[in-house]
């Protein structure tokens, strides 16, 4: 099941800066709707969120915080004087982002932070049940070091499918760190242990191979081989939202890749992924995605006409709507 999930994930990179940080520095950040990852460069980091031990970690590290969740960041252990990320940034001229803690040098710790979303077709965000930051040393993957070294120049001089090359680069490492770190049962998240249940697992694959099924709470809970009130409790508590509403977002998903990638009426979309008319596919998809499916089409053709010469929003304001430590 977590092979199949992981086919279908999808990974957007909605801001992405370069830190540096001297020792006696602490960066407090409040928490946001994203998930945050850090890319460790050089020196140590020593990261610490509310409730857990101390994160210490050096270069090569990914360390992944998931949703709602405060951090401190420093170079040392020491308490030292927090900083407020947002005084502290500024803009290259190639467009980066840049924190400086350092008046001017070399940071103790130089790491790349990234704002990043993470669902599985669509429907529910991989991480939005873990408790506890993921991290893992890939400083043998040379792969994640290039990845991070592509996406700092595409996002430097972005040009024609700039987010979804970044987003495939981003994936690539993401998909790297969690294969380490579900590898070893001990390190085993509380979603991870859920999703490991085939029962659950034979009714989300049935769902993600035919979305346009007629499925029903009782006919998923007997393709998992079991009641439906049992069904339906441990499906909630493993994706946050009801079997039905899982069902309605992977349609969903599954329509707007058809309105990406294909001419297809929007009728003829509705009906393939089980809407019994085409207003009543609007509707829902409106409410999922903020416009109705025909808008949806045009914008992704314009945005894919006008390419390079797009304009992008400023990186500063991007990660200006995302809290303190987005600013780094």
């Amino acid at each position: 099941m977590l092979d199949r999930l992981l086919m279908t994930l999808d990974v957007a990179v909605d801001a992405f800066a370069i830190c540096e940080v001297d020792r006696g520095i602490q960066l407090v950040a409040r928490p946001g709707d994203e998930i945050e990852v850090h890319y460790i460069l050089s020196g140590t980091m020593h990261l610490m969120v509310p409730g857990q031990p101390s994160i210490i970690c050096g270069p090569g590290s990914i360390v992944l915080v998931p949703p709602h969740m405060a951090q401190t960041i420093g170079a040392d252990d020491c308490p030292g004087r927090q900083l407020v990320a947002m005084d502290h940034c500024s803009q290259s001229n190639n467009g980066m982002v840049r924190f400086d803690a350092t008046g001017g040098g070399d940071g103790d710790l130089r790491f790349i932070c990234g704002l990043i979303t993470a669902n599985i077709s669509g429907s529910f965000g991989l991480l939005d049940t873990v408790r506890k930051p993921i991290v893992e040393d890939l400083a043998a993957e040379p792969i994640v070091n290039a990845s991070y070294g592509l996406m700092a120049a595409e996002l430097a001089q972005p040009d024609l499918g700039s987010r979804a090359l970044t987003g495939a680069l981003m994936k690539a490492c993401l998909l790297l760190l969690l294969r380490k770190h579900f590898s070893r049962s001990e390190h085993e998240t509380s979603l991870l242990s859920t999703l490991r249940d085939p029962r659950l697992g034979k009714a989300v694959t049935a769902v993600l191979d035919k979305p346009a099924s007629r499925h029903s709470v009782a006919a998923l809970a007997s393709t998992a081989g079991m009641s439906r009130s049992a069904f339906a409790r441990e499906f909630s508590h493993a994706f946050a939202m009801s079997p039905m509403e899982f069902v309605a977002k992977t349609r969903l998903h599954h329509a707007a890749e058809l309105l990406r990638s294909t001419n297809m009426p929007v009728k003829v979309i509705a009906a393939h992924i089980g809407f019994s008319s085409r207003s009543h596919f609007s509707r829902a998809f409106r409410d999922g995605y903020g416009t109705d499916p025909s808008s949806f089409r045009r914008a992704i053709a314009q945005g894919a006409r006008r390419g390079p010469t797009r304009r992008r929003e400023p990186m500063s304001e991007t990660m200006a709507r995302h809290g303190d430590l987005a600013q780094a």
